[in-house]
């Protein structure tokens, strides 16, 4: 019986998501909301939690898709994310959404969240890769859960109005600038690569 690593998870992970390693270091992050392209920095404390948010793709099969990014944040904010600002502002706006357009199915990663662990709080370590994500999972706590209990329902409701504010102030303060810095970072990128083809 063969046994796959998270390393060979996370591998098919990058493989069906396209990233790779160079989404830790890059100085920017641009995502395609449909025709819209989007800009951001990467800042020193999403650079810290993108390897350990990456693993928890690898672990729940959550997908990199407009829904399994709806789910992981569902499952991020269940189990807590610590001092990772950055992490509960993404995952709210992910869930602002979600939350009223996919109701059950975050609420099920939700519950999930709630009654496993995840590796935010802890520095990323290479050795992990190493590890079978069977034990993995076993140590996480990571299973399917049984129907919601009431004080998970209404935790679910208050994180989900929280993030129902923070995406309608987003939607004012903040979406306007990531939508003009992902429209300057595609035309120089469109220049550069105008550039390249003519060097050759």
């Amino acid at each position: 019986m063969s046994t796959i690593t998270l390393r060979d998870a996370r591998a098919a992970y990058f493989a069906a998501s396209g990233f790779d390693e160079r989404t830790y270091t890059d100085d920017w992050v641009d995502i395609q909301l449909g025709p819209v392209p989007l800009r951001f920095p990467n800042t020193p404390s999403r650079k810290a939690i993108v390897p350990l948010h990456d693993l928890h793709h690898a672990l729940t099969g959550y997908q990199a898709t407009l829904i399994g990014e709806a789910e992981i944040a569902a499952w991020e904010i269940g189990g807590g994310i610590g001092r990772h600002w950055i992490g509960w502002y993404l995952n709210l706006l992910g869930l602002s959404w979600a939350s009223v357009f996919l109701p059950t199915r975050t609420l099920r990663a939700f519950v999930r969240g709630r009654r496993s662990r995840n590796f935010y709080g802890l520095p990323f370590q290479q050795s992990w890769l190493d590890d079978d994500v069977d034990e993995v999972r076993a140590r996480l706590g990571l299973r399917d859960p049984t129907p919601a209990r009431l004080g998970e329902i209404a935790a679910f409701v208050f994180w989900s109005l929280v993030g129902i504010t923070v995406g309608l102030l987003s939607l004012v303060l903040t979406l306007p600038l990531m939508v003009i810095l992902g429209i300057v970072g595609a035309v120089r990128s469109r220049g550069a690569h105008k550039a390249d083809a003519a060097a050759r």
